[in-house]
Protein backbone atom coordinates (compact mmCIF):
# COMPACT_ATOMS: atom_id res chain seq x y z
CA UNK A 1 0.00 0.00 0.00
CA UNK A 2 1.39 3.67 -1.02
CA UNK A 3 0.72 6.27 1.41
CA UNK A 4 0.68 9.84 0.33
CA UNK A 5 -0.20 12.77 1.96
CA UNK A 6 -2.73 15.85 0.89
CA UNK A 7 -3.19 18.68 2.59
CA UNK A 8 -6.59 20.07 1.62
CA UNK A 9 -9.42 18.78 4.01
CA UNK A 10 -12.10 20.59 1.39
CA UNK A 11 -10.51 19.46 -1.52
CA UNK A 12 -9.55 15.84 -1.40
CA UNK A 13 -8.59 13.32 -4.01
CA UNK A 14 -10.76 10.72 -5.37
CA UNK A 15 -11.54 7.93 -3.15
CA UNK A 16 -13.68 4.79 -2.33
CA UNK A 17 -14.32 5.94 0.64
CA UNK A 18 -13.40 8.97 3.08
CA UNK A 19 -13.13 8.09 7.07
CA UNK A 20 -13.78 10.88 9.51
CA UNK A 21 -12.98 11.33 12.81
CA UNK A 22 -15.32 12.08 15.91
CA UNK A 23 -14.80 12.60 19.58
CA UNK A 24 -17.39 11.47 21.82
CA UNK A 25 -19.54 14.01 24.48
CA UNK A 26 -22.14 13.99 26.72
CA UNK A 27 -24.16 15.26 23.86
CA UNK A 28 -23.26 12.57 21.16
CA UNK A 29 -20.60 12.56 18.53
CA UNK A 30 -18.82 15.79 17.51
CA UNK A 31 -16.62 15.93 14.86
CA UNK A 32 -12.87 15.87 15.24
CA UNK A 33 -12.34 18.19 12.07
CA UNK A 34 -14.56 20.28 10.09
CA UNK A 35 -16.02 19.26 7.03
CA UNK A 36 -18.29 21.83 5.26
CA UNK A 37 -18.61 19.47 2.36
CA UNK A 38 -19.72 16.75 4.56
CA UNK A 39 -22.34 18.34 7.01
CA UNK A 40 -25.11 17.66 5.29
CA UNK A 41 -24.70 13.87 5.30
CA UNK A 42 -22.75 13.84 8.97
CA UNK A 43 -25.38 16.06 10.65
CA UNK A 44 -28.66 13.51 10.56
CA UNK A 45 -26.30 10.71 11.56
CA UNK A 46 -25.60 12.38 14.21
CA UNK A 47 -28.85 14.51 15.00
CA UNK A 48 -30.20 10.30 14.94
CA UNK A 49 -28.03 9.46 17.64
CA UNK A 50 -26.75 6.05 16.15
CA UNK A 51 -23.09 6.92 16.27
CA UNK A 52 -21.32 7.64 19.77
CA UNK A 53 -18.07 8.50 18.96
CA UNK A 54 -16.74 5.57 21.45
CA UNK A 55 -12.87 4.75 20.60
CA UNK A 56 -12.73 1.97 17.47
CA UNK A 57 -16.56 2.69 16.53
CA UNK A 58 -17.22 2.29 13.15
CA UNK A 59 -20.03 3.49 11.01
CA UNK A 60 -20.58 3.08 7.63
CA UNK A 61 -22.68 5.28 5.07
CA UNK A 62 -22.89 6.03 1.63
CA UNK A 63 -22.47 9.44 -0.39
CA UNK A 64 -23.79 10.52 -3.77
CA UNK A 65 -22.36 13.76 -6.01
CA UNK A 66 -18.79 13.62 -3.48
CA UNK A 67 -15.45 12.75 -4.32
CA UNK A 68 -15.83 9.81 -2.37
CA UNK A 69 -18.41 6.88 -2.84
CA UNK A 70 -18.54 6.25 1.08
CA UNK A 71 -17.98 7.43 4.34
CA UNK A 72 -17.24 5.80 7.43
CA UNK A 73 -17.23 7.76 11.00
CA UNK A 74 -14.67 6.94 12.88
CA UNK A 75 -14.74 7.12 16.60
CA UNK A 76 -11.83 8.21 19.25
CA UNK A 77 -13.64 8.88 22.15
CA UNK A 78 -13.29 11.32 24.45
CA UNK A 79 -11.20 14.76 23.14
CA UNK A 80 -9.51 14.76 26.58
CA UNK A 81 -8.25 11.02 26.54
CA UNK A 82 -7.16 10.80 22.90
CA UNK A 83 -3.69 9.52 22.94
CA UNK A 84 -0.82 8.36 20.74
CA UNK A 85 -1.77 4.98 21.07
CA UNK A 86 -5.75 5.67 21.07
CA UNK A 87 -5.42 7.13 17.80
CA UNK A 88 -3.08 4.15 16.44
CA UNK A 89 -6.11 2.10 17.24
CA UNK A 90 -9.01 3.93 16.12
CA UNK A 91 -7.74 4.03 12.94
CA UNK A 92 -6.32 0.35 12.95
CA UNK A 93 -10.68 -0.61 13.64
CA UNK A 94 -11.05 1.80 9.83
CA UNK A 95 -8.55 -0.41 8.41
CA UNK A 96 -10.48 -3.58 9.45
CA UNK A 97 -13.46 -2.46 7.86
CA UNK A 98 -11.53 -2.31 4.79
CA UNK A 99 -10.28 -5.83 4.97
CA UNK A 100 -12.37 -8.19 2.06
CA UNK A 101 -13.53 -4.99 0.33
CA UNK A 102 -12.56 -4.06 -2.93
CA UNK A 103 -11.54 -0.62 -2.57
CA UNK A 104 -8.28 0.71 -3.61
CA UNK A 105 -8.05 4.45 -2.66
CA UNK A 106 -9.19 5.61 0.69
CA UNK A 107 -9.11 9.26 2.16
CA UNK A 108 -8.33 8.90 5.66
CA UNK A 109 -8.66 12.38 7.33
CA UNK A 110 -6.57 13.28 10.09
CA UNK A 111 -8.59 14.53 13.56
CA UNK A 112 -7.25 18.02 14.84
CA UNK A 113 -5.45 17.27 17.72
CA UNK A 114 -2.42 20.05 18.77
CA UNK A 115 -0.58 18.18 21.51
CA UNK A 116 -0.15 14.95 19.12
CA UNK A 117 1.47 14.16 16.75
CA UNK A 118 -1.40 13.29 14.62
CA UNK A 119 0.31 12.28 11.23
CA UNK A 120 2.81 10.21 13.12
CA UNK A 121 0.39 8.18 15.25
CA UNK A 122 -2.60 7.63 12.02
CA UNK A 123 0.40 6.36 9.63
CA UNK A 124 1.47 4.04 11.80
CA UNK A 125 -2.25 2.59 12.90
CA UNK A 126 -3.29 2.31 9.00
CA UNK A 127 0.35 0.93 8.15
CA UNK A 128 0.87 -1.70 10.56
CA UNK A 129 -3.23 -2.99 10.42
CA UNK A 130 -2.44 -2.97 6.81
CA UNK A 131 0.11 -6.54 7.69
CA UNK A 132 -2.19 -10.31 7.28
CA UNK A 133 0.13 -13.72 6.86
CA UNK A 134 -1.67 -15.38 4.82
CA UNK A 135 1.09 -17.09 2.73
CA UNK A 136 -0.25 -20.85 3.28
CA UNK A 137 -3.98 -20.00 2.35
CA UNK A 138 -4.57 -22.19 -0.94
CA UNK A 139 -7.51 -20.35 -2.12
CA UNK A 140 -6.68 -18.04 -4.60
CA UNK A 141 -8.34 -14.80 -4.94
CA UNK A 142 -9.29 -13.60 -1.64
CA UNK A 143 -7.32 -11.38 -0.63
CA UNK A 144 -7.45 -9.40 2.60
CA UNK A 145 -6.90 -5.95 1.34
CA UNK A 146 -7.19 -4.63 -2.30
CA UNK A 147 -6.42 -1.14 -1.12
CA UNK A 148 -3.66 0.15 -3.00
CA UNK A 149 -3.37 3.70 -2.11
CA UNK A 150 -4.16 5.42 1.24
CA UNK A 151 -4.23 9.34 1.70
CA UNK A 152 -3.16 10.98 4.86
CA UNK A 153 -5.87 14.26 4.40
CA UNK A 154 -5.44 17.17 6.84
CA UNK A 155 -1.21 17.59 6.64
CA UNK A 156 1.59 18.38 5.00
CA UNK A 157 4.08 16.06 6.85
CA UNK A 158 5.46 13.93 4.40
CA UNK A 159 8.10 13.22 6.37
CA UNK A 160 6.28 11.35 9.42
CA UNK A 161 4.68 8.73 6.51
CA UNK A 162 7.99 8.35 5.36
CA UNK A 163 9.74 7.21 8.29
CA UNK A 164 6.55 5.05 9.30
CA UNK A 165 6.64 3.10 6.08
CA UNK A 166 10.50 3.00 6.54
CA UNK A 167 10.43 1.50 10.14
CA UNK A 168 7.43 -0.79 9.52
CA UNK A 169 9.27 -2.22 7.12
CA UNK A 170 11.52 -3.65 10.20
CA UNK A 171 8.61 -4.52 11.33
CA UNK A 172 7.04 -6.67 8.75
CA UNK A 173 10.08 -8.55 8.24
CA UNK A 174 10.03 -9.66 11.71
CA UNK A 175 6.19 -10.12 11.73
CA UNK A 176 7.45 -12.44 8.54
CA UNK A 177 10.06 -14.49 10.32
CA UNK A 178 8.14 -15.24 13.37
CA UNK A 179 4.85 -16.37 11.86
CA UNK A 180 7.48 -18.35 9.08
CA UNK A 181 7.27 -22.00 8.87
CA UNK A 182 10.17 -23.55 10.96
CA UNK A 183 11.30 -25.78 8.34
CA UNK A 184 12.11 -22.59 6.70
CA UNK A 185 13.32 -20.61 9.13
CA UNK A 186 16.18 -22.11 10.29
CA UNK A 187 19.75 -20.94 11.40
CA UNK A 188 20.87 -20.96 8.21
CA UNK A 189 17.93 -18.41 6.78
CA UNK A 190 18.00 -16.20 9.53
CA UNK A 191 21.98 -16.02 8.57
CA UNK A 192 21.12 -15.15 5.10
CA UNK A 193 18.47 -12.61 6.13
CA UNK A 194 21.44 -10.88 7.72
CA UNK A 195 23.87 -11.41 4.49
CA UNK A 196 20.69 -9.71 2.53
CA UNK A 197 20.38 -6.82 4.40
CA UNK A 198 24.27 -6.53 4.28
CA UNK A 199 23.09 -6.74 0.60
CA UNK A 200 20.78 -4.07 0.46
CA UNK A 201 21.92 -1.54 2.42
CA UNK A 202 26.00 0.47 1.88
CA UNK A 203 25.55 1.11 5.68
CA UNK A 204 25.16 -2.72 6.79
CA UNK A 205 27.61 -5.64 7.28
CA UNK A 206 27.05 -9.34 7.84
CA UNK A 207 29.27 -11.93 9.85
CA UNK A 208 28.32 -15.41 10.42
CA UNK A 209 30.04 -17.94 12.78
CA UNK A 210 29.58 -21.76 11.71
CA UNK A 211 29.44 -24.47 14.03
CA UNK A 212 33.06 -25.27 13.71
CA UNK A 213 34.00 -21.78 14.34
CA UNK A 214 31.48 -21.62 16.90
CA UNK A 215 33.37 -24.57 18.38
CA UNK A 216 37.38 -22.85 17.62
CA UNK A 217 35.53 -19.81 19.94
CA UNK A 218 34.38 -22.17 22.95
CA UNK A 219 30.62 -21.46 22.97
CA UNK A 220 30.26 -24.27 24.94
CA UNK A 221 26.36 -23.28 25.50
CA UNK A 222 25.48 -22.07 22.26
CA UNK A 223 26.73 -25.90 20.66
CA UNK A 224 25.02 -27.66 23.73
CA UNK A 225 21.71 -26.47 22.63
CA UNK A 226 22.03 -27.03 19.05
CA UNK A 227 23.16 -30.68 19.68
CA UNK A 228 20.03 -32.14 19.32
CA UNK A 229 19.16 -30.09 15.89
CA UNK A 230 18.24 -31.05 12.43
CA UNK A 231 20.40 -28.06 11.53
CA UNK A 232 23.34 -26.41 12.60
CA UNK A 233 23.10 -24.05 15.16
CA UNK A 234 25.23 -20.73 14.33
CA UNK A 235 25.85 -17.00 15.21
CA UNK A 236 24.77 -14.34 13.02
CA UNK A 237 26.17 -10.66 13.34
CA UNK A 238 24.42 -7.70 11.63
CA UNK A 239 26.29 -4.37 11.78
CA UNK A 240 24.47 -1.60 11.29
CA UNK A 241 27.00 1.82 10.93
CA UNK A 242 24.51 4.99 10.65
CA UNK A 243 27.03 7.24 12.63
CA UNK A 244 30.42 6.65 11.47
CA UNK A 245 32.10 9.34 12.96
CA UNK A 246 31.17 8.42 16.48
CA UNK A 247 32.53 5.03 18.24
CA UNK A 248 29.42 5.14 20.36
CA UNK A 249 27.72 1.44 19.65
CA UNK A 250 24.39 -0.40 20.88
CA UNK A 251 24.97 -3.90 21.39
CA UNK A 252 21.49 -5.65 20.51
CA UNK A 253 21.67 -9.47 21.42
CA UNK A 254 18.52 -11.55 20.04
CA UNK A 255 17.86 -14.81 20.79
CA UNK A 256 17.42 -17.07 17.96
CA UNK A 257 15.67 -20.32 19.11
CA UNK A 258 14.14 -21.11 15.35
CA UNK A 259 11.67 -23.82 16.99
CA UNK A 260 12.02 -24.73 20.79
CA UNK A 261 10.71 -28.40 22.04
CA UNK A 262 12.05 -28.19 25.37
CA UNK A 263 14.48 -30.71 24.60
CA UNK A 264 14.37 -33.46 27.02
CA UNK A 265 12.42 -31.79 29.32
CA UNK A 266 9.75 -31.48 26.66
CA UNK A 267 6.86 -29.05 26.18
CA UNK A 268 3.39 -30.23 26.72
CA UNK A 269 0.84 -30.20 24.31
CA UNK A 270 -0.65 -27.06 24.42
CA UNK A 271 2.52 -25.04 24.91
CA UNK A 272 5.06 -26.53 22.10
CA UNK A 273 2.69 -25.86 18.82
CA UNK A 274 3.70 -21.98 18.89
CA UNK A 275 7.32 -22.41 19.24
CA UNK A 276 8.20 -21.21 15.96
CA UNK A 277 7.30 -17.93 17.62
CA UNK A 278 11.08 -18.85 19.82
CA UNK A 279 12.98 -16.57 18.07
CA UNK A 280 11.16 -13.89 18.16
CA UNK A 281 14.66 -11.92 19.85
CA UNK A 282 16.50 -12.28 16.83
CA UNK A 283 13.69 -11.68 14.47
CA UNK A 284 13.45 -7.97 16.25
CA UNK A 285 17.29 -7.73 16.38
CA UNK A 286 17.16 -8.06 12.27
CA UNK A 287 13.90 -6.10 11.57
CA UNK A 288 15.67 -3.20 14.11
CA UNK A 289 18.67 -3.19 11.50
CA UNK A 290 16.88 -2.96 8.71
CA UNK A 291 14.30 0.04 10.44
CA UNK A 292 17.34 1.77 11.00
CA UNK A 293 18.68 1.51 7.85
CA UNK A 294 16.04 2.40 5.86
CA UNK A 295 15.28 5.38 8.02
CA UNK A 296 19.06 6.41 8.42
CA UNK A 297 19.25 6.05 11.77
CA UNK A 298 22.17 7.97 13.15
CA UNK A 299 23.49 5.46 15.33
CA UNK A 300 25.95 2.55 15.54
CA UNK A 301 24.42 -1.53 16.38
CA UNK A 302 25.69 -4.48 16.48
CA UNK A 303 23.23 -7.25 16.07
CA UNK A 304 24.30 -10.27 17.72
CA UNK A 305 22.46 -13.24 16.87
CA UNK A 306 22.83 -16.81 18.79
CA UNK A 307 20.32 -19.86 16.17
CA UNK A 308 20.04 -22.75 16.63
CA UNK A 309 16.83 -25.49 17.12
CA UNK A 310 16.26 -26.64 20.77
CA UNK A 311 15.78 -30.35 19.64
CA UNK A 312 15.74 -34.13 20.36
CA UNK A 313 17.64 -36.73 19.62
CA UNK A 314 20.64 -39.22 21.09
CA UNK A 315 22.84 -36.65 21.25
CA UNK A 316 20.49 -33.70 23.00
CA UNK A 317 22.05 -32.06 26.55
CA UNK A 318 20.57 -33.74 29.32
CA UNK A 319 19.85 -32.30 32.51
CA UNK A 320 22.35 -32.67 35.04
CA UNK A 321 25.09 -32.00 32.29
CA UNK A 322 27.61 -29.25 32.91
CA UNK A 323 28.74 -27.14 30.25
CA UNK A 324 31.55 -24.56 29.97
CA UNK A 325 30.52 -21.02 28.44
CA UNK A 326 32.34 -18.48 26.36
CA UNK A 327 32.93 -16.70 29.32
CA UNK A 328 34.67 -20.14 31.18
CA UNK A 329 32.18 -19.67 33.57
CA UNK A 330 30.66 -23.55 34.02
CA UNK A 331 26.85 -23.71 34.04
CA UNK A 332 24.95 -27.17 35.36
CA UNK A 333 21.80 -27.98 33.40
CA UNK A 334 18.43 -28.39 35.57
CA UNK A 335 15.73 -28.40 32.45
CA UNK A 336 16.68 -28.46 28.70
CA UNK A 337 13.91 -25.72 28.23
CA UNK A 338 15.60 -22.85 30.10
CA UNK A 339 17.63 -23.20 26.61
CA UNK A 340 17.38 -19.06 25.87
CA UNK A 341 19.30 -17.93 28.36
CA UNK A 342 22.04 -20.50 27.70
CA UNK A 343 22.39 -18.96 24.48
CA UNK A 344 22.01 -15.54 24.97
CA UNK A 345 24.93 -16.21 27.63
CA UNK A 346 27.71 -17.17 25.08
CA UNK A 347 26.42 -14.16 22.63
CA UNK A 348 26.60 -11.59 25.52
CA UNK A 349 30.23 -12.82 26.10
CA UNK A 350 31.34 -13.12 22.82
CA UNK A 351 29.69 -9.47 21.73
CA UNK A 352 31.11 -7.47 24.20
CA UNK A 353 34.58 -9.34 23.85
CA UNK A 354 34.23 -8.16 19.83
CA UNK A 355 32.13 -4.88 19.73
CA UNK A 356 33.05 -3.33 22.87
CA UNK A 357 29.58 -1.98 23.26
CA UNK A 358 28.41 1.22 25.39
CA UNK A 359 25.41 -0.27 26.44
CA UNK A 360 23.44 -3.76 25.85
CA UNK A 361 20.29 -4.76 25.19
CA UNK A 362 19.02 -8.34 24.27
CA UNK A 363 15.57 -9.01 23.31
CA UNK A 364 13.93 -12.66 24.01
CA UNK A 365 11.00 -14.93 24.33
CA UNK A 366 12.51 -15.98 27.72
CA UNK A 367 10.37 -16.92 29.86
CA UNK A 368 6.55 -18.15 30.36
CA UNK A 369 6.90 -16.79 33.77
CA UNK A 370 7.07 -12.97 32.42
CA UNK A 371 3.72 -13.96 30.49
CA UNK A 372 1.83 -15.43 33.79
CA UNK A 373 3.22 -11.54 35.29
CA UNK A 374 2.46 -9.49 32.65
CA UNK A 375 0.32 -11.10 30.20
CA UNK A 376 0.48 -9.95 26.30
CA UNK A 377 0.20 -6.13 27.37
CA UNK A 378 3.53 -5.34 28.48
CA UNK A 379 7.29 -6.64 28.03
CA UNK A 380 9.29 -7.52 30.57
CA UNK A 381 12.26 -4.78 31.79
CA UNK A 382 15.16 -5.52 33.47
CA UNK A 383 17.90 -3.63 33.81
CA UNK A 384 21.20 -2.76 35.60
CA UNK A 385 21.05 1.05 34.93
CA UNK A 386 18.23 3.25 36.04
CA UNK A 387 19.12 5.91 33.03
CA UNK A 388 18.55 3.50 30.47
CA UNK A 389 15.87 1.92 31.94
CA UNK A 390 13.87 5.07 32.34
CA UNK A 391 14.75 5.82 28.48
CA UNK A 392 13.18 2.15 27.67
CA UNK A 393 10.00 2.99 29.62
CA UNK A 394 9.83 6.44 27.97
CA UNK A 395 10.29 5.00 24.53
CA UNK A 396 8.37 2.02 25.57
CA UNK A 397 4.59 4.91 26.28
CA UNK A 398 6.06 6.63 22.84
CA UNK A 399 5.63 4.01 20.48
CA UNK A 400 2.91 1.96 22.05
CA UNK A 401 4.91 -1.12 22.74
CA UNK A 402 5.05 -0.56 26.75
CA UNK A 403 7.47 -2.55 29.27
CA UNK A 404 7.32 -2.39 33.09
CA UNK A 405 10.34 -3.10 35.00
CA UNK A 406 11.04 -6.32 37.20
CA UNK A 407 13.26 -6.44 39.99
CA UNK A 408 16.94 -7.46 39.79
CA UNK A 409 17.94 -7.69 43.35
CA UNK A 410 20.76 -9.74 44.03
CA UNK A 411 18.78 -11.89 47.36
CA UNK A 412 17.17 -13.61 44.12
CA UNK A 413 20.94 -14.64 42.82
CA UNK A 414 21.09 -18.02 45.58
CA UNK A 415 18.50 -19.40 43.65
CA UNK A 416 20.81 -20.15 41.14
CA UNK A 417 23.27 -21.51 43.27
CA UNK A 418 24.90 -24.72 41.83
CA UNK A 419 26.73 -27.50 43.76
CA UNK A 420 28.80 -29.07 41.06
CA UNK A 421 29.35 -25.67 38.81
CA UNK A 422 29.60 -22.18 39.02
CA UNK A 423 25.50 -21.70 38.34
CA UNK A 424 22.63 -23.56 37.29
CA UNK A 425 20.48 -22.54 34.66
CA UNK A 426 17.41 -22.67 36.42
CA UNK A 427 15.90 -22.48 39.79
CA UNK A 428 14.27 -25.33 41.75
CA UNK A 429 11.44 -23.54 42.58
CA UNK A 430 8.68 -22.59 40.75
CA UNK A 431 8.99 -18.81 41.96
CA UNK A 432 10.50 -15.71 40.71
CA UNK A 433 11.13 -17.44 36.76
CA UNK A 434 11.57 -14.05 34.93
CA UNK A 435 13.77 -12.62 37.49
CA UNK A 436 16.00 -15.85 38.15
CA UNK A 437 16.38 -16.15 34.15
CA UNK A 438 17.34 -12.14 33.87
CA UNK A 439 20.08 -13.10 37.09
CA UNK A 440 21.33 -15.68 35.19
CA UNK A 441 21.59 -13.42 31.94
CA UNK A 442 23.37 -10.34 33.98
CA UNK A 443 26.01 -13.15 35.57
CA UNK A 444 27.77 -12.67 31.90
CA UNK A 445 27.64 -8.65 31.61
CA UNK A 446 30.46 -6.39 32.44
CA UNK A 447 29.01 -5.16 35.62
CA UNK A 448 30.25 -1.24 34.15
CA UNK A 449 28.29 -1.87 31.43
CA UNK A 450 24.26 -0.41 30.95
CA UNK A 451 21.88 -3.52 30.00
CA UNK A 452 18.49 -3.60 29.22
CA UNK A 453 16.81 -7.20 28.83
CA UNK A 454 13.76 -7.32 27.34
CA UNK A 455 11.55 -10.48 27.82
CA UNK A 456 8.91 -10.48 25.40
CA UNK A 457 7.40 -13.87 25.39
CA UNK A 458 3.95 -12.40 26.07
CA UNK A 459 4.37 -9.48 23.40
CA UNK A 460 5.93 -11.31 20.44
CA UNK A 461 3.22 -13.43 19.38
CA UNK A 462 -0.32 -13.57 20.29
CA UNK A 463 -3.16 -16.49 20.68
CA UNK A 464 -5.27 -14.33 18.48
CA UNK A 465 -4.83 -10.90 16.67
CA UNK A 466 -5.83 -7.74 17.97
CA UNK A 467 -5.72 -3.67 17.37
CA UNK A 468 -3.42 -3.12 14.43
CA UNK A 469 -1.88 -6.44 14.93
CA UNK A 470 -4.52 -8.80 12.78
CA UNK A 471 -1.80 -11.92 12.46
CA UNK A 472 -0.28 -13.52 15.23
CA UNK A 473 3.54 -12.49 15.19
CA UNK A 474 3.63 -8.68 16.61
CA UNK A 475 7.10 -7.60 15.64
CA UNK A 476 7.64 -6.13 19.08
CA UNK A 477 11.35 -4.93 19.77
CA UNK A 478 11.41 -3.06 16.71
CA UNK A 479 9.68 0.41 17.04
CA UNK A 480 10.41 0.23 20.48
CA UNK A 481 14.33 0.01 19.99
CA UNK A 482 14.09 2.86 17.50
CA UNK A 483 12.51 4.88 19.22
CA UNK A 484 15.39 4.36 22.26
CA UNK A 485 17.89 4.33 19.64
CA UNK A 486 16.23 8.17 19.22
CA UNK A 487 16.39 9.22 22.69
CA UNK A 488 19.93 7.89 23.12
CA UNK A 489 21.01 10.29 19.97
Amino acid sequence: MELIIHSSVSKRPKADLVVVPFFKTQKGAAPAVNLPDLKGVIDPILKAGDFSGKEGATMLAYLTGKSEKRLLLLGLGKETECSMEGLRKSYAAAMKRCQGKKWSHVNFVLPKCPKLDAARAVSEGIALASYLFDEWKSKEGKKPFHLKKGVLVGTSDSAACKKTLGILKGVNLARDLVNGNALDVTPQALAAEGKRLAKQYGSVKATVLTKKELEKEKMGLLLAVGSGGRVDPALVMVEYRGAPGSDDLTMVVGKGVTFDTGGLNLKPTGFIEDMRADMGGAAAALGLIQAAAEIKLKANIAAVIPTTENGIDAHSYKPGDVYRAHSGKTVEITNTDAEGRLILADALSYGQKRFHPDRIIDLATLTGAIVVALGDLRTGLFSNNDKLAKLCEKAGEASGEKVWRMPLDPEYRPLLNSDIADIKNAGGKRIAGSVTAAIFLQEFVEKKTPWIHLDIAGTAFLEKGRDYHLSQATGVGVRLLIELLECIE
